[in-house]
């Protein structure tokens, strides 16, 4: 990928100014500044900037020559996807998937035209919250690296449907092959960061971060610093960090749907190291930029239901499953109508329970995005834990992380065999992360084990660190202790 090769296409590279992290596991929620829950209505991503594509807008498309939208910004592959779309853009993205769909089968060796057509997926999946539209995304790339092997722009937006896809270690590979030959390119330097962390790699994680922060000492590094320090248990240089990103996602000039998404991000991280009134704060003000962010609506549903406001957290998550409906939301929402427990709860939760295995279903092909997710559901509420056990087995198998190690033990308490358990918490908790769920999983672990001294430390710790984590749980959790010896 050479200076003369971009100069030929015309295409810039892609800006790092937004990046992501693409960690999977997006576990979020939402406030009403109170307005109605809007039917299906997503995120927003600006418009990918095409120099030599031609004329979409004259055949109906959204982007134009110079590949403008209303946004007027260059798409960014890697951006957060929490921001919330209107029906126009919707209308504008499907006309982009349909426009450069058609050049491209039209001209199979027209690799502009699959690369356009991969970014509208990409676009389209993070609107919707549908996972299939990645899998088109990727056969977009596999278009357009087969006509243009050294296609720069194209190269990375394989390495953010390889994220997506969760297809961890052959992100890490790809954007390694990059690296060799471009050292200096941030956003594969940020995928080598993310997918690393993802599969367990702690350190060669701090090396892409490390090196990417001294090139780009952006909001994007940033809240990247800021995931990698709770991962090691440095709770205060993770909120350090996290403050900070927001600081210069608002310097940077982001605008409401990206400084939405790094409030959410400072909310998180606020709660996860046990400050609550902080945390909500921040999904507040994450909800006062953007009114329609899902992840808003679930972070303060998160806080709701830590404070008892049961009937606020369920209207909280279900304007969150409204906006784009992940199956950790629809899981909690089922919680939540257990622990309520008022007239009808029973039936909703039931149809909630069935809407969780139904959301993954219908991601074919990509299904096994949500496999940790399941599997950590269906050894608890879920109630199936042969098959969480062989979801969390296939995942440990190909991305040993601290909450591959969590779901494996998890799923192996719910088969009662708490030795087995035991081992895998043992290696999760080595990563040195203070999270509240991995407290309680332990704590259970010891209590299957006749441990009591320690279930009765671990599950105190939990509950005391952060019992907005799983509110359920968090239930079980106080029920275990009044039951210990």
């Amino acid at each position: 990928m050479t200076t003369l090769t971009r100069n030929i296409t015309r295409l810039p590279r892609v800006p790092l100014a937004v990046l992501v992290l693409t960690i999977t596991v997006v576990t979020v929620g939402q406030v009403l500044p109170r307005i109605a829950p809007a039917a299906h209505t997503p995120l927003t991503v600006p418009q990918v900037r095409n120099q030599d594509a031609g004329t979409a807008a004259s055949s109906g498309a959204g982007a134009g020559a110079d590949g403008d939208a209303s946004s007027g910004e260059a798409f960014d592959p890697l951006a957060q996807a929490g921001a919330a779309v209107t029906t126009e853009d919707l209308t504008r993205i499907r006309a982009d998937v349909t426009f450069w769909g058609d050049r491209f089968a039209k001209s199979p060796r027209d690799f502009i035209s699959a690369t356009r057509l991969a970014a509208s997926e990409i676009e389209l999946a993070r609107a919707t919250g549908d996972i299939t539209a990645y899998l088109a995304a990727d056969l977009a790339v596999d278009g357009a690296l087969k006509a243009y092997p050294d296609y720069a722009l194209a190269l990375d937006y394989r390495g953010v449907v390889e994220v997506a896809l969760h297809r961890f270690a052959d992100a890490r590979d790809n954007a390694n092959a990059i690296l060799a030959d471009t050292p200096d390119d941030l956003t594969a330097r940020a995928t080598l960061g993310d997918a690393s962390l993802e599969l367990g790699d702690v350190k060669a994680a701090e090396d892409a971060f490390g090196k990417l922060i001294a090139a780009d000492d952006s909001a994007a590094v940033r809240v990247r610093v800021s995931h990698l320090a709770f991962i090691e248990g440095r709770t205060a240089d993770a909120v350090a960090a996290s403050h900070s990103a927001v600081a210069a996602a608002i310097d940077e000039g982001a605008g409401a749907s990206g400084l939405a998404w790094y409030q959410y991000q400072l909310g998180d991280t606020l709660i996860n190291t046990g400050d609550r009134v902080g945390a909500s704060a921040a999904y507040a003000a994450a909800l006062a930029a953007d009114p329609r962010s899902h992840l808003a609506y679930w972070g303060l549903a998160r806080v709701a239901a830590a404070d008892g406001r049961l009937d606020e957290a369920i209207a909280d998550v279900s304007h969150a499953i409204a906006i784009v409906p992940l199956p950790e939301f629809v899981a909690r929402r089922a919680d939540l109508y257990r622990l309520r427990g008022t007239a009808g709860d029973a039936r909703h939760e039931a149809d909630d329970r069935k809407t969780v295995l139904a959301i993954a279903q219908l991601a074919g092909a990509a299904a096994n995005v949500y496999d940790r997710t399941l599997a950590i559901y269906l050894a608890g509420s879920g109630g199936d834990p042969a098959r969480a056990l062989t979801l969390a087995q296939g995942e440990i198998a190909v991305r040993k992380d601290v909450y591959g190690y969590d779901a494996l033990a998890w799923a192996l308490l719910a088969n009662d065999r708490p030795a087995e358990a035991d081992d895998a918490m043992t290696t999760a908790l080595g990563f040195g992360t203070r999270d509240a769920k991995l407290l309680y999983h332990a704590g259970m672990i010891k209590a299957a084990l006749g441990d009591h001294g320690r279930a009765r430390e671990l599950l105190t710790a939990s509950l005391t660190l952060d019992p907005s984590f799983d509110p359920l749980a968090a239930s079980l959790a106080r029920a275990a202790l009044v039951d210990l010896p």
